[in-house]
């Protein structure tokens, strides 16, 4: 991380807890020639719309006095949503238990992917059980990781046939 980043997380990180909410995780990115400064923040039981755009207005208006960044950018606030990045090892250690989905950087076992439990986490790596078997992946192995819900978990069981 450099230094802009971390700034950009001390400052977000206050205003997150100012509105009793938590910094997940702060992204700068190139799209095209734009760079976008995306802040994604939470809270326990979901975060109202209100709430995102209320942090957006107070950590926007500290950005025009003290700007970390170099030249222009456009600011996105959102949460993380439920098939959230995992890229921390807090946010591993969360997801504890939970379905994962794991893109490796290089094909282990002919698989590029690893879609399973998240069972356990340390600074080395992570495992996942998928289809009955433990993958142990090193940290530097791991090219993207997000939580993984099914359709069902999200919308429940369908309605039953009459």
């Amino acid at each position: 991380m450099n230094m802009d980043t971390l700034k950009i997380e001390a400052l977000a990180g206050e205003v997150a807890r100012d509105l009793s909410l938590s910094l997940f995780d702060v992204e700068i990115a190139r799209e095209g020639p734009r760079t976008i400064l995306r802040i994604f923040v939470e809270r326990e039981g979901g975060v109202p719309l209100s709430d995102i755009a209320m942090f957006s207005r107070r950590f926007g208006a500290i950005l025009e006095v003290d700007d970390p960044m170099d030249g222009p950018y456009v600011l996105e606030v959102s949460s993380p949503g439920v098939t959230r990045r995992l890229r921390r090892p807090e946010h591993f250690e969360r997801s504890l238990g939970k379905r994962v989905r794991v893109n490796l950087v290089a094909p282990r076992d002919g698989r590029r992917h690893l879609v399973g439990e998240l069972s356990s986490c340390d600074g080395e790596g992570i495992e996942v059980v998928a289809d009955g078997m433990t993958y142990r992946v090193p940290h530097g192995e791991i090219r993207k990781a997000n939580l993984d819900v099914t359709q069902e978990e999200l919308f429940g069981k369908g309605k039953k046939k009459r």
